[in-house]
């Protein structure tokens, strides 16, 4: 009995040794990723760099922050670069070149910044920041620019002119001979950076509507500066809440779809009320029901009647129709029937809770080159994010940081403040009437999923800037357990087709976000960043082989605290559409994490699980006993970590399986997880209600 105590305890070791040895080589992934790019040859994402390099007389200058000002040689042949860093730490190895080729293949574009991380410990770099491309909002609410940005000296000199008038308003250096080097940069402070790039965007024309899908200041998508420990990467202005004014006075139409819902509905238009006071803001509310029942309309009538027409609202208007549901037809009806000069679609089950809220919106909303305009949402009564703009991944449309608290600022305040994204969800949806006439309102047949989406995408490819105003919050009160359209193969049909329609109405925007990184996470959360290293690319992982359990997995316990998230299910041609060539599209693909509650998850070997299911009155079921396991790859998952502090071992999380084409019966397939505890005799399975369609 001793012996056996002691064997288990050395394979304890055995385990926990090699799994903490494999999380420290993945932790340290991202600092072996960046020293390599650092001597790799240069890469300028979406240029022609390698073909136009030598073409153009391209020379550099790097200046400080703390000197900005600068005059070109007029003697100098060619055309100059002017590259602004911090003095707080030090550029990339590869920075200038990267610069001086991104200049070279993009002609068009006189100012530029690029990405930075931080020194964790000498030599390490760690923390990196991968910047949206360029977010004319974000920057007047942040200086998310940073460390470093660079221009063309032609346009520098033009600038020159403001920015001198600009520092001089804020009460800096004057009077200094032009041609000294003590020129602003004897009480300059890195608020003269900041004041020289609004300089610049402003000569750019970068706080005005785009011409289509092209964006006048330009952004490398690489590490191009090294900050110093502990540096605010905003150099003091940072995101915040603030106060805004209306440009006018405005009048305002509320669009509320509904149906059977009349208490929801009451909250929510009392919320309204009571937190809008301003003066010069005069609204109306349209409700839309497609056919409450005979009662609940009349307790829609009663509970109407009950909101006093005070702080602003004008009338309430309610529009009774049966009819199939589509909340595209809904919301343009609602905004036929109004007449404000902008337009808020609001669910009946979101509750305002913060004056003001409605100031903050039209505020952006006002703004001429803002299209979309969102706001932060929270899960009622908690500080649990389930909105703060829409990310637009290789899976589709997410919410990013969805039920992660909001108490902790998440990646670079993307929680606070004002920020440019690709959208906003439709629950809580503000845009001129103007703009949403433009572009046709929503689209009638996107009926229940995307539509917002659809809308976003539209007022972003006619050059508007979407916002979300994540300085405000609203309770959304969707449930927390709400369920997936995975679990009903009709709703994933569904849902699929829809999505398709969406792609064929802006075939450009598959995997396309310029608001986020491509070295950011794709999954649910940017809780925490994976560098592309880190995820080893799908085409390089092997089939896994399958086993077939004729009976089902017996020897294993169901048992729900082996928990299971799925992040993707579905074919490698779906996954790498638009990123790779060749044979490797063929099979499947599955992705997320696993853990198991109150254990120590060093000691558990997982193995992918799938069972055919059909569908039923109830919704699906096995078809069968015949369950289908497949080892899998493992992967770092600090994100999980992060937000599983009180589980043990929980980095290495992550879950990779690739599945051979034709391995599997066309159909659809249930995926769960075998977790088996390899120091004891402990065997767990668990499914989740998310199918795999294999095709035929």
């Amino acid at each position: 009995m001793m012996l056996k105590k002691v064997a288990k305890n050395v394979l304890k070791n055995s385990r926990k040794s090699s799994y903490q040895r494999i999380v420290k080589e993945k932790k340290n992934a991202y600092n072996i990723w960046e020293h390599k790019r650092e001597k790799r040859p240069i890469f300028v994402e979406g240029g022609e760099a390698s073909k136009v390099t030598g073409r153009l007389q391209l020379t550099t200058e790097v200046v400080s922050y703390t000197s900005v000002w600068r005059e070109t040689d007029p003697e100098a042949t060619g055309e100059k670069i002017l590259v602004f860093v911090s003095p707080k730490g030090k550029l990339a190895g590869h920075a200038v070149e990267n610069i001086r080729r991104y200049f070279e293949a993009h002609p068009e574009i006189n100012v530029v910044y690029g990405d930075e991380d931080e020194f964790v410990g000498r030599g390490k770099y760690g923390h990196p920041y991968f910047k949206p491309d360029w977010s004319p909002d974000t920057y007047l609410n942040a200086f998310y620019i940073g460390s470093v940005f660079a221009c063309r000296a032609n346009t520098y000199e033009t600038a020159l002119s403001e920015y001198e008038n600009a520092i001089k308003m804020l009460g800096g250096t004057s009077g200094v001979k032009k041609n000294s080097p003590e020129a602003v940069g004897r009480e300059a402070s890195m608020l003269s950076a900041d004041v020289l790039f609004c300089m610049l965007a402003i000569e750019e024309r970068a706080f005005g509507k785009r011409e289509g899908m092209e964006f006048p200041i330009g952004h490398i998508n690489e590490i191009l500066f090294h900050r110093n420990p502990d540096v605010d990467v905003f150099y003091g202005r940072g995101f915040h809440n603030s106060r805004h004014m209306l440009m006018r006075p405005t009048t305002l139409s509320i669009i509320i779809p509904t149906k059977d819902h009349p208490d929801t509905l009451f909250q929510c238009l009392k919320s309204i009320v009571s937190t809008t006071h301003e003066k010069n803001i005069k609204y109306e509310i349209v409700v839309v029901d497609n056919g409450s029942s005979a009662y609940n309309r009349v307790r829609y009538g009663s509970y109407i009647n009950m909101i006093d027409k005070t702080n602003g609202l004008t009338n309430i208007t309610y529009l009774y129709k049966v009819e199939d549901f589509n909340f595209s037809h809904m919301c343009n009806r609602g905004a036929a029937r109004s007449g404000g000069d902008f337009l808020l679609f609001l669910n009946d089950d979101i509750e305002a809770t913060q004056d003001g809220w409605l100031r903050e919106m039209l505020s952006q909303a006002q703004l001429r080159h803002v299209g979309v305009v969102g706001a932060k949402l929270l899960y009622p009564d908690t500080d649990l994010i389930q909105h703060a703009g829409i990310t637009n991944v290789r899976l589709g449309p997410v919410h990013k940081l969805q039920k992660m608290h909001d108490q902790k600022s998440h990646y670079f305040g993307f929680n606070r403040g004002i920020h440019n994204l690709i959208g906003a969800t439709g629950a809580c949806l503000m845009l001129s009437r103007d703009k949403f006439n433009e572009i046709g309102g929503f689209p009638e047949e996107l009926a229940v999923a995307f539509n917002d989406v659809d809308l976003c995408f539209s007022i972003y490819e006619r050059g508007y800037y979407n916002v979300c105003c994540n300085h405000i919050s609203l309770y959304h009160h969707e449930s927390l357990s709400r369920g997936l359209d995975t679990l009903d193969m009709r709703k994933m049909e569904r849902l699929s087709a829809e999505y398709d329609i969406l792609m064929k109405r802006h075939r450009g925007f598959y995997n396309m976000d310029p608001f986020y990184s491509k070295y950011l996470t794709d999954d649910e959360t940017i809780s925490a960043i994976i560098p592309c290293e880190d995820f080893l690319p799908v085409e390089d992982i092997p089939f896994h082989a399958m086993k077939v359990h004729e009976d089902g997995y017996t020897e294993a316990r169901e048992d729900a605290c082996l928990r299971l998230g799925v992040e993707y299910a579905g074919t490698m041609e779906n996954w790498l559409f638009g990123t790779r060539d060749g044979d490797v599209k063929d099979g499947y693909y599955i992705k997320g994490y696993s853990f198991v509650i109150g254990s120590d998850n060093a000691f558990f070997d997982r193995r992918l699980v799938l069972r055919q299911v059909e569908q039923s009155e109830e919704g699906a079921r096995p078809a069968s006993k015949i369950v289908y396991s497949f080892p899998v790859y493992t992967w770092y998952r600090p994100d999980i970590k992060l937000r599983l502090q009180d589980q043990i071992d929980v980095d290495l999380t992550g879950y990779k399986v690739r599945i051979a084409k034709g391995k599997l019966q066309p159909g659809f397939y249930q995926v769960g997880m075998v977790a088996l505890d390899q120091t004891g005799s402990l065997k767990l399975i668990n499914w989740v209600p998310n199918l795999l369609k294999v095709k035929k």
